[in-house]
């Protein structure tokens, strides 16, 4: 809550974040889930001006959060990308984010947002090869992807950008690391 009122304007992100989040738990024959799609096509996030102040660099964590899965625990490489444009496993199985974060991201990127990853997953060559694959790794200036403690990834994003962590927002699914990173200032 803290985040949205510092930069308002990124509540956008945060809600519509929510919206697609909350569509998981959606049964397919649920018109009032289908009327959620709806309302946010055509391009809800250029409507938005962006924030003031602006965060200098907007931090995600990937697994739960860009996408629904654990790349070390749900998903078995290799992955690769079909003649269809999909990104699938060696069990065929469909590889795809939430569906609202390849436009959040590409409206970012258009915004001029410095952006990053970390994960702590014990698969870091997976999610590389999973990000690349999705055409994703091209909105991330920087990527700190290894088992490890939050704090660590933050310190060297720190030292690679020089960004204060007051001026970093970051966006994750487990409490846990906003609360470690809550105590270096994040």
């Amino acid at each position: 809550m803290t985040l949205t009122s510092f930069y308002r304007g990124l509540a956008v992100v945060v809600s519509v974040g929510t919206c697609f989040a909350a569509e998981l738990y959606c049964h397919k024959e649920d018109a009032s889930c289908q009327s959620k799609r709806e309302e946010n096509r055509g391009g809800p996030m250029d409507s938005y001006p962006p924030p003031t102040p602006r965060p200098e660099l907007v931090v995600f964590e990937v697994d739960f959060t860009l996408w629904p899965f654990w790349v070390d625990t749900h998903v078995s490489p290799p992955f690769k990308k079909t003649s269809a444009g999909r990104v699938v496993d060696r069990h065929d199985y469909v590889l795809q984010g939430y569906e609202d974060v390849p436009e959040i991201l590409d409206w970012m990127s258009r915004q001029g947002y410095t952006m990053a990853v970390a994960s702590r997953t014990d698969a870091p060559k997976d999610m590389r090869a999973a990000l690349k694959l999705l055409d994703w790794d091209k909105y991330f200036t920087y990527k700190e992807i290894y088992p490890g403690s939050k704090t660590h990834h933050f310190q060297r994003f720190h030292e690679q950008s020089g960004v204060p962590y007051s001026k970093m927002i970051f966006f994750d699914d487990e409490e846990r690391n906003i609360y470690d990173l809550n105590r270096i200032g994040t």
